[in-house]
């Protein structure tokens, strides 16, 4: 049976999940992880399904009692409270992560941030009536310009920290690289913060596969001497008008195919349109995966940018690196957490086609270059593959945060806060002692057998 379909359970009726092994009346189990799955049209559905199986493999469904759901309704979701902990992951769209975000209130949570802005999303619950938009949205203009990070504010969504409110809340946060945690933790985030690395999507063979359909794709545009292309979801943010217009720029020895999926809302024909490109840019949009996989396979290189950054880890960058394609990215947030010699970078901020056709030119001219970037693309991916980086992180991020949310201890502790915060005690009284009596005689408390044996035993497969 796949890897994902026996862990993925629709927590509809009654007895769908056994109850015996719960923490009370009707209590499921240890780990309840939401998310996308495939079909779904957004690129979490397919990360869900790299780390669902990458668990799988690593036995961790054996050691503690997991379970996945998918689609999650306002009815499964009213059930989480019944596990120690909610693996919940959370992205830039309120038609997919709506009721993940609401779970992310009721438990426990280990919370999975895929853009560090959530703006859009925020505001689609305001939308919505939501209070919890409404908490967030003030959350985040309280905290606006308490980081003076350069990169932050050269983009507006990050400027406010949207997600800031479900951050507090959360017991854990997982970011995709150290960016996140600087920007996290630039604005006081006190919630332990772990960085996993973005899984890698597709099999090693992947790009073997669709080599022949790569090589009739290429055919099909005249065989052109140099071949970008830009990957992934079509939206403002990949500044495709700049793309095209340094393709012009590069004569008519090059072509541009832009590949993936159509966003509403951005009329990516209308933004080429003005650039006098004609048919040296090609559009094909929502193509199959298998096509997808080609494009990457028989471009020369791949163009990846982003303004305004949203703080993302970029799964078509993943892949591209994967098919050894150099990519030329935005200097910016994540992006520089890559490896330098594995990408090339433009200058931060809306890309001049100028600088980008003459990164593209250099490119073009100096196959060697090109074939020294791919490869060290590729050998960096192959290390996350081999080592199962992303397990391992997401491994760490749950046996840590259950043994946080199992400590017996924690809870008397969030109440003894609570009551000091009530009093009018601040961070300064603490620091002069008050209260520090009864925390010093919890510290006492040891984890219980289970919380120990789960520490065990992830440190011994480590």
């Amino acid at each position: 049976m796949d890897a994902v379909a026996k862990l993925v359970r629709r927590i509809r009726g009654p007895g769908a999940v056994a109850v015996q092994h719960g923490r009370g009346p009707g209590s499921r189990g240890d780990v309840i992880f939401a998310g996308p799955l495939p079909p779904a049209a957004t690129g979490v559905a397919t990360y869900d399904r790299a780390v669902l199986d990458g668990l799988e493999r690593a036995g961790l469904p054996e050691r503690v009692r997991f379970d996945a759901v998918w689609p999650v309704g306002s009815q499964e979701a009213g059930r989480f409270p019944g596990y120690h902990l909610g693996v919940f992951q959370l992205g830039n769209n309120v038609e997919f992560h709506l009721e993940i975000y609401r779970a992310a209130f009721l438990t426990d949570a280990l919370v999975v941030l895929h853009d560090l802005a959530l703006d859009d999303f925020v505001r689609g619950l305001i939308a919505a009536g939501d209070p919890l938009g409404y908490m967030a949205a003030r959350e985040a203009a309280r905290l606006q310009g308490a980081t003076d990070d350069p990169d932050v504010i050269a983009n507006a969504p990050l400027r406010e920290p949207w997600c800031a409110h479900v951050v507090r809340r959360a017991r854990g946060v997982i970011v995709h690289s150290d960016f996140g945690r600087r920007y996290l933790e630039g604005f006081g985030c006190r919630t332990p913060v772990f960085v996993v690395p973005h899984p890698v999507i597709e099999a090693p063979d992947a790009f073997g596969t669709t080599a022949a359909r790569a090589r009739e794709l290429r055919a099909g545009l005249h065989d052109p001497p140099f071949l970008v292309v830009a990957p992934g979801d079509m939206n403002e943010a990949k500044r495709l008008e700049a793309v095209a217009r340094a393709g012009a720029l590069l004569g008519k020895d090059a072509h541009l195919a832009i590949v993936g999926r159509r966003i509403e809302g951005y009329d990516v024909e209308g933004a080429i349109g003005v650039t006098g490109s004609g048919a040296r840019v090609s559009v094909h949009p929502d193509v199959p995966d298998e096509d997808f996989l080609a494009w990457l396979g028989a471009a020369d290189v791949a163009v990846d940018l982003r303004f305004p950054h949203r703080g993302e880890v970029s799964g078509s960058l993943s892949r591209a690196m994967q098919a050894g394609v150099p990519t030329v990215v935005s200097a910016t947030g994540t992006y520089l957490d890559v490896p330098d010699e594995t990408v090339i970078r433009i200058a931060p901020g809306p890309p001049d086609p100028e600088e980008l056709a003459s990164t593209l030119g250099r490119l073009r001219d100096d196959p060697d270059l090109r074939a020294r970037i791919g490869a060290a693309a590729a050998a960096h991916v192959e290390h996350l593959r081999v080592t199962d980086a992303t397990t391992r992180g997401y491994e760490r991020a749950i046996t840590e945060t259950l043994a946080l949310v199992r400590d017996p201890a924690r809870k008397a502790l969030a109440l003894w806060g609570k009551s000091l915060v009530d009093i009018g005690i601040t961070e300064d009284g603490v620091g002069a002692g008050y209260g520090s009596e009864y925390a010093r005689a919890l510290r006492s408390f040891e984890p219980g057998p289970e919380i120990a044996e789960a520490q065990e035993n992830f440190e011994r497969s480590s």
